[in-house]
């Protein structure tokens, strides 16, 4: 019995990623209700496990890769980013040197020069945090349907009836624990890292 396994690992990810945190609490009472009623609608044997997919993202080689990818395709707007803030604090600096000194003409010619500048950088951080936040969202999804490839396939060899995540993040500082108590030797965590590995490894 494998088809819950499919279907809550797939609701967990699509909801981690794009929904509110008022969703997320949704989805995790439906969890909670779904493994008080399982025992009853499976079959003689009922097997569960789970994994930590955070600490599979941050060990497999493809997490780490998706890592460094995001890094530089961060570090690269952040270095036009500074460029540029380092030319407003020249032009603010100089002005302050000068002000006392200068015309009212051209004193507010060099002031409205200055604000079009720093009008400019706030527009293109907004721009930049937009396509760093786009560029992480493309690699989290790429990465989560590899891991539910592997996944899956672990989860069909080994005759799990349901694979549940380990955390699951309710906003930027919350995390709720599936996972309160497990025996040992449910955890599937260090064969999904060796599969993605495997599988994906070279990518």
């Amino acid at each position: 019995m494998v088809a819950p396994t499919i279907v809550l690992l797939m609701t967990i990810f699509h909801y981690i990623h794009n929904n509110t945190e008022g969703d997320m609490k949704k989805l995790l009472v439906a969890i909670l209700a779904m493994m008080v009623f399982l025992p009853a609608a499976a079959t003689a044997e009922t097997k569960i496990g789970y994994v930590d997919t955070q600490q599979v993202f941050d060990v497999a080689k493809l997490g780490k890769k998706y890592k460094g990818i995001l890094q530089e395709y961060f570090s690269a707007r952040k270095k036009i980013l500074d460029a540029d803030a380092d030319e407003i604090r020249r032009l603010e600096e100089e002005y302050r040197k000068q002000a006392s000194v200068m015309k009212e003409n051209a004193r507010k010619e060099k002031e409205e020069g200055i604000s079009r500048k720093i009008a400019d950088f706030q527009k293109k951080q907004g721009e930049f945090n937009e396509e760093v936040g786009k560029k992480n969202d493309e690699l989290s999804k790429e990465f989560d349907q590899m891991l539910m490839v592997v996944l899956k396939d672990i989860a069909k060899k080994g005759k799990f009836t349901l694979v549940l995540n380990k955390l699951i993040t309710l906003g930027p500082r919350a995390e709720v624990p599936v996972i309160l108590y497990a025996e040992e030797g449910i955890e599937v965590t260090d064969k999904v890292v060796a599969e993605m590995d495997k599988k994906f490894g070279d990518k």
